[in-house]
């Protein structure tokens, strides 16, 4: 480039990573740099030492160099950080090490069990690229040492950065958490696939956490959150023509020219359904909760709220502050509670799985802070014993050529495998109270918000119920000497009274009301009372007797013995939904009626391949074809 004067001062660089920066700056492509006379001094910090480079340049354009500065910098960034490539020598390959998690690729997956098989389609142990060579890198995570790659490895690199942020999401129903549980997937797996039904959750249906979380809401309704943490040490590739596994090669080799389900289900049973392409390295603390809906309603508590309080004590085990609004709004929410747990322990139904390093069983996510320096240590061992935190994956029919045999059996194979495996939506229940509109979960029952009850159809507080009085009726009174009594009686409960008619002239009477005081609030400071007149005159009436009760939960037949004759009432107390207990203060779940929850993977899920089980139950009645038992688009 004319009228240009460039060095480059290089402490540490290796040779290979000099010659092509060189090349970058003599081809031309470094373009011009700023105006006048400029050095720039670019300090890389790695591992171990700082590289500090230097460039001098005199030219004419001066936005456009400064910007091109700046690429070669990022340039000799990630060359500094993600090691060095170079061809290594029979004798020094073999010496050697692997990089960590060289062989995590390349190995069978399930995408419906969310597993890895344990079975490699792809040689990741052969590192042999035909001449005795091999490809080294320096992992500066690993003080600097050469590690070989597998041949079938491509851009290995080193990431720069690992962040230690607490990521987390509500699903209001386990179908929900279902369709995001293959989220730690690229969505490429659904490539080559025919696998898109209306209706379905295709994927991911037999996974560790989808398995937790239909089980749990077929016991209660719930919501879950997931809660998560990563950090990414290392990525890398598959080759688009890998070396495959000897004994993969053998099991295609061994099925029959035509298509034998049972013998392509084998294959699936052992190698998968896809194969892992390319991986995030590092590793991840994940948790998923379930919560009680009512009763984190009638704690006065929301699901968004319990997720918030959960972020903010998961956050305070990686870093020593909180953000202060968050914990302030939680402590608050606590002290209405009348208690001092955290919301980790309130809220314990937990799925826990730490991947990747070495770990000794603790709660790291939520109780981290008891254990600083095994979360210190945990992430140390992350860079030599990685675990895959991200995967992409293709299906397996794609490492067989187009001509092969066994390609469209095998492609038929995983998807059939996946379909039936596929969970359909379908309501299993109707509505108790509410009704089903909400968009964003056909299956749930919505209320109208009211003071006694939540739009999710909980209750908003302990001890709310409904109270019916009836039943009453005396014996053997004495009002009048004359004259036999002209008798009415008074029932309170708390601020609400009721008054029956006067029945006249008569010792025995029979009161024919009802009396429905609607919903209330069981409190020992509220009893029921009845009160006993003989009426005389609009402004003056005898009291015979009263009495009064603390309320219970149920049909209860009592008495009142006065000094002339005996009062005779019946009530009735049934407990809002979700609640129970003599007081209506007792927390009742709400689980599937038994012959469903057989059927049923989920609460409103039905696996494809359990659909004629369900049909038949049903006998397509026109029960189930209306008012439940719809088949609902996912």
């Amino acid at each position: 480039m004319a009228g240009q004067i460039l060095t480059l001062t290089n402490s540490g660089l290796h040779n290979n990573k000099a010659r092509q920066v060189s090349a970058l700056i003599d081809s031309g492509s470094a373009g011009n740099f700023i105006s006048g006379a400029l050095c720039h001094q670019l300090n890389i910090k790695t591992q171990n030492t700082p590289t500090t480079y230097q460039i001098h340049s005199i030219t004419s354009k001066p936005m456009m160099g400064q910007f091109q500065i700046y690429l070669i910098f990022w340039a000799l960034l990630l060359m500094t950080i993600s090691g060095e490539d170079d061809t290594g020598a029979s004798k020094e390959c073999e010496d050697a090490p692997f990089v960590p998690g060289s062989n995590l690729a390349g190995e069978g997956f399930d995408v419906v069990t969310m597993e890895r098989k344990g079975s490699y389609v792809i040689n990741m142990e052969k590192w042999d690229l035909g001449n005795g060579t091999c490809k080294l890198r320096k992992n500066n995570y690993m003080n600097g040492i050469k590690q070989k790659l597998p041949a079938a490895v491509k851009d290995w690199r080193a990431l720069p950065k690992c962040s230690m942020k607490v990521s987390s999401q509500i699903f209001e129903s386990s179908e929900s958490l279902v369709n995001d549980s293959s989220s730690a997937l690229s969505v490429s797996w659904k490539i080559g696939l025919d696998v898109k039904v209306a209706g379905r959750a295709a994927g991911s249906t037999h996974s560790r956490e989808a398995k937790f979380a239909m089980t749990k809401s077929k016991e209660d309704k719930y919501s879950f959150t997931k809660h998560k943490v990563a950090c990414s040490f290392y990525r890398y590739r598959v080759a688009e023509k890998p070396p495959l596994n000897e004994e993969f090669l053998e099991a295609i080799k061994s099925l029959p020219a035509s298509y034998d389900p049972e013998a392509y289900r084998n294959l699936i049973t052992t190698y998968g359904t896809h194969y892992i392409k390319a991986v995030k390295l590092g590793g991840q603390m994940k948790a998923i909760t379930a919560i009680k809906t009512c009763q984190a309603t009638v704690s006065g508590l929301t699901d968004t709220a319990v997720k918030d309080c959960l972020d903010v004590e998961a956050s305070g085990t990686l870093k020593a502050v909180t953000l202060k609004a968050e914990s302030h709004f939680c402590q608050e929410k606590k002290k209405k509670m009348g208690t001092n747990q955290k919301f980790s322990t309130m809220f314990n139904e937990r799925q826990t799985e730490i991947i990747g390093g070495n770990i000794n069983g603790e709660d790291l996510l939520f109780s981290g802070s008891s254990h600083p320096n095994s979360l210190k240590n945990w992430l140390e061992s992350l860079k030599s014993l990685p675990d895959i935190v991200h995967y992409s994956l293709k299906p397996l029919h794609f490492l067989l050529n187009t001509e092969h045999p066994a390609r469209k059996g095998l492609k038929r194979a995983v998807e059939e495998y996946i379909i039936k495996n596929a969970l359909m939506k379908v309501c299993s229940e109707s509505c108790n109270i509410g009704r089903k509109c909400s968009a964003r979960d056909r299956c749930a029952c919505v209320c109208d918000s009211s003071q006694i009850i939540k739009s999710n159809c909980c209750p908003v507080e302990k001890g709310l119920a409904t109270l019916k009085v009836y039943g009453l009726r005396a014996k053997g009174l004495y009002g009048d000497v004359r004259t036999e009594t002209d008798g009415f009686v008074l029932v309170k409960y708390g601020t609400q009274e009721k008054r029956t008619e006067t029945i006249n002239d008569n010792d025995n009477p029979s009161w024919p009301e009802t009396f429905e005081f609607g919903p209330i609030k069981i409190s020992m400071a509220n009893k029921l009372t009845f009160e006993v007149y003989d009426a005389d005159s609009y402004w003056n009436n005898d009291l015979l007797g009263t009495c009064s009760f603390d309320l219970r939960s149920g049909v209860v037949r009592d008495t009142c013995v006065f000094k002339y004759g005996t009062f005779f009432f019946t009530y009735e107390v049934k407990c809002a939904p979700s609640l129970q207990g003599p007081q209506c203060n007792e927390y009742k779940p709400s689980p599937m009626a038994a012959t469903l929850a057989d059927i049923f993977s989920s609460r409103n899920g039905v696996l494809v391949k359990d659909m004629p089980r369900l049909e038949s139950f049903y006998n397509f009645s026109n029960k189930f074809k209306s008012t439940y038992g719809k088949r609902i688009k996912l």
